[in-house]
Order: C-alpha cells, then sequence, then structure tokens
C-alpha cells in the first residue's frame, strides 16, 4: 500500500479550527444572551458568560458539532473550507468508532487553555497528529 496523503497542514489545520470556531463563538453568544449574562454591568463595563446547566450545554453542543459532521462528511466547514478531511490510516473508513475517540480526547488535546497539547502533539508526530488523532488511528490530510 502507497500512501499518497499530505499530512503537511498544520497551517491549514489551524485556520480550519479558527473557522470552526465561528459558529462555536456565535453560539455561545446566543445562548449567554437568552440563559447567562449578555450586556452591560455598569462602570463602562460589558459582561458575556454561561455558567451551570447551559455551560454544559454548550460544551455539549460544540462536540456535537465535531463528532456529528467528521461522522456524517469526515470534515468540519473550517475543514471543508481549507480542503481538509479526516481519514483512518489504514485507509478503512473512517467509522463511528473512531469519529467519537478521537473527539472524546479532544478534551485532552485542547488542555489546558489553547488546543496547546494538541498543538504539541501535532508538532512532534510524523503525521502531524493530535492525542485524538494517534488513538483513533486518524490523521487530517489535504483532500486530493
Amino acid at each position: 500500500m502507497t500512501d499518497t496523503h499530505d499530512y503537511r497542514v498544520t497551517g491549514s489545520r489551524i485556520v480550519a479550527a479558527l473557522l470552526d470556531l465561528i459558529p462555536l463563538i456565535v453560539l455561545f453568544l446566543i445562548m449567554a444572551a437568552a440563559l447567562g449574562e449578555f450586556g452591560s454591568t455598569g462602570d463602562n463595563e460589558f459582561s458575556v458568560s454561561l455558567t451551570g446547566g447551559p455551560a454544559a450545554l454548550w460544551f455539549f453542543l460544540c462536540w456535537g458539532y465535531f463528532v456529528i459532521l467528521e461522522g456524517l462528511i469526515a470534515t468540519t466547514p473550517g475543514k471543508l473550507l481549507m480542503g481538509l478531511k479526516v481519514v483512518k490510516l489504514n485507509d478503512e473508513r473512517y467509522d463511528w468508532r473512531a469519529v467519537l475517540l478521537r473527539n472524546i480526547i479532544r478534551i485532552i488535546d485542547g488542555a489546558p487553555i489553547l488546543y496547546i497539547v494538541g498543538l504539541i502533539s501535532i508538532a512532534v508526530t510524523e503525521k502531524n497528529q493530535r492525542l485524538g488523532d494517534l488513538a483513533a488511528g486518524t490523521v487530517v490530510v489535504r483532500k486530493s
């Protein structure tokens, strides 16, 4: 089996992640306006926050965004715009088990802030994989 995938997508992957943040931030702002704190607190200060159940719901919806889209089309809007997709290293179909495993580990990859664990993992692995990719046997590649 000849490997023809282009794994050198770190810059595109970072841009894709930033693009994927846009709908998640919009969702956060809508939920904060409806269920949390959103607005002026006086003294020229502005506050936006979600706590408790609404915050947990937002985190679940964010996780679902990645799981559902990757499970159905092996990409997210950000990755799609950047010409990227997720594939299994062994050329098998990217299945729901791999989708769930990859995205459960996203919690660790995202820690402690700004996906620093994931970025370090991408930087030190041969095929630019974050921990979720390593666990699921997946990699993000340029669409051919």
